[in-house]
């Protein structure tokens, strides 16, 4: 799950695990405690922004390791 083609462990996708987990346990926190001063949908937008930009510098780092192996 954690490993790249080669069998290398992947540090981005276990980051985007823990990042996921980690908004999971933060958005609970917040809205337990503070739910008529929280702003949710800027929240969500800017993890999700996080989120889908470590999988890309997870794809770029995969392509231009593969092209400095050949």
């Amino acid at each position: 799950m954690f490993r790249d083609k080669d069998g290398h462990l992947s540090s981005t996708k276990v980051m985007s695990f823990i990042g996921f987990f980690a908004f999971l346990i933060t958005s609970g926190f917040v809205i337990w405690l503070l739910p008529d001063k929280f702003n949710y949908e800027l929240y969500a937008i800017l993890t999700g922004g996080g989120a889908v930009g470590s999988r890309i510098l997870d794809k770029w780092l995969n392509i231009k390791a593969g092209k400095s192996s050949e």
